[in-house]
């Protein structure tokens, strides 16, 4: 008898889980469905400035492989392209700093390595150390802020791993769950010899001049069209799921137009939409769900006229601390970073707003968040020009945060859905990380849980 599963969701989540469900198990029915009358989630590359500009992630994280494995498995790994080498910076203090190099997620491994301005002397000199912690580290989940003030410091911390860390996910790292979002700071922080002796260790090791990320020429939206593809008419658009109901070891999905039949449920869609879904199966772990807090960002590109850029543009972008009190929290230079975004006459920048405790975006109307933005170039690049070009994506409570005992907690979900909800895999964003690379996983793992 044919096994049928249904994904709802057709995020880079659902759509991986589908995607490993053709390749490890084709006697598998899938269906996806998708309330959105698009694939991709926060995956969309638009044409902006008459490229092809992502208007969320723009690459995946190389150092770990599920996003290679899944375009070596959609055959498009030799399209994939590298960033050029180019610094990044740090706003501290009224300028443009360079970030440290090498560094491990903002650990400067050597006082050498850090620019004049950036770190006191006592902390520069605590960098020429092994990183030994103050007091071992006492065994569990510890918050980022926690494992690295105690091995390096409360400077480095604050002007540089808060600012890296705290940006991805538009956290507070003194509150980030270090094994959740950095659990290399978290074993490097244990480690005997201690914090910066295990990095230095890693750099020797480590592959000379290997990518750190990859993107596609085409945007992320090219890998989302391959999975699409695979699909065909086993995915549903505009079709939002209002209940699912248990029964004698069959699943029905129900949408408003038609009710599904499955054998296992994969719901990958945000936790907050999860939660009330998973109520009626088991009201502790739908608790769990909607209590994952989010943050909401706003990503603004603009183009520029490279003659209207007062400072250069030669290096990948920069981030901005909270406490240099701006709205934005970061600004990229796609041209520069990326070969296939090179313009001759204009420069792209993608500016962020948005943090978990900063969401002043949220306030403004369009025009008063672009002219905010437009201030802060001012402030950090002497950009007193008008754009040519001006794009706005919102991105409303897409960030989860992890908390210290987050990846606790979400074991604890899964034993307990695996044990009320029989067939039913709740994962995504929220449970396992926010970056292009673990969605992909989250999705792989789910569809192996069905199939085993």
């Amino acid at each position: 008898m044919t096994r049928r599963v249904v994904i709802v969701g057709a995020g880079i989540t659902g759509l991986s889980a589908a995607h490993r469900l053709f390749h490890d198990a084709p006697d598998v029915e899938v269906t996806v469905l998708e309330t959105a009358d698009r694939a991709g989630g926060k995956l969309i590359t638009n044409t902006f400035a008459g490229l092809p500009v992502d208007e969320g992630a723009d690459s995946f994280l190389v150092r770990v492989p599920w996003g290679t494995q899944l375009c070596n498995e959609l055959g498009l790994a030799d399209e994939l392209v590298a960033p050029a080498a180019r610094h990044a910076s740090l706003w501290l203090d009224q300028a443009l700093r360079p970030i440290p190099s090498p560094n491990v997620l903002g650990v400067p491994l050597y006082p050498e390595a850090v620019a004049p301005g950036i770190l006191p002397d006592d902390d520069l000199a605590r960098l020429s150390g092994p990183g030994l912690p103050d007091q071992p580290l006492p065994e569990g989940d510890l918050s980022i802020g926690a494992v690295v003030r105690s091995c390096v410091g409360d400077a480095v911390f604050e002007r540089l791993v808060a600012p890296l860390l705290g940006g991805i996910n538009a956290g507070e790292a003194d509150a980030m769950s270090c094994a959740a979002m950095a659990p290399q700071l978290l074993a490097a922080g244990r480690h005997p010899e201690g914090m910066l002796a295990s990095f230095r260790q890693q750099l020797a090791q480590a592959k000379p001049g290997a990518a750190v990320f990859n993107a596609h020429p085409e945007g992320m939206q090219r890998v989302v069209s391959a999975l699409v593809d695979q699909l065909g008419d086993r995915l549903r658009l505009s079709t939002p799921v209002t209940a699912l109901t248990a029964g004698d070891k069959r699943w029905t999905i129900h949408t408003p137009g038609e009710d599904f039949r499955a054998d296992g449920v994969i719901l990958t869609v945000p936790s907050f939409a999860a939660a009330p879904l998973v109520a009626p199966l088991h009201q502790p772990s739908a608790q769990t769900l909607a209590g994952i807090e989010h943050a909401s960002a706003t990503l603004v590109t603009f183009a520029y006229h490279r003659r209207d850029l007062q400072a250069a543009v030669d290096q990948s972008g920069f981030l901005v601390p909270q406490s240099a009190g701006l709205l934005m929290t970061a600004c990229s230079y796609s041209g520069s970073k990326w070969a296939h975004l090179h313009h001759p006459e204009k420069e792209i920048l993608r500016v962020s707003a948005g943090r978990i405790n900063d969401q002043r975006h949220l306030a403004l109307d369009d025009q008063a968040l672009i002219d905010g933005l437009r201030k802060d170039l001012a402030t950090t690049l002497g950009v007193e020009a008008p754009p040519c070009e001006t794009r706005i994506s919102p991105w409303p409570d897409s960030l989860p945060q992890f908390p210290v005992g987050h990846a606790d907690q979400m074991a604890q979900l899964a034993g307990d859905l695996a044990e009320s909800a029989l067939g039913l895999v709740v994962t995504g964003a929220a449970h396992h990380g926010v970056g292009v690379p673990a969605c992909i996983n989250s999705g792989f793992q789910a569809a192996k849980n069905f199939i085993s």
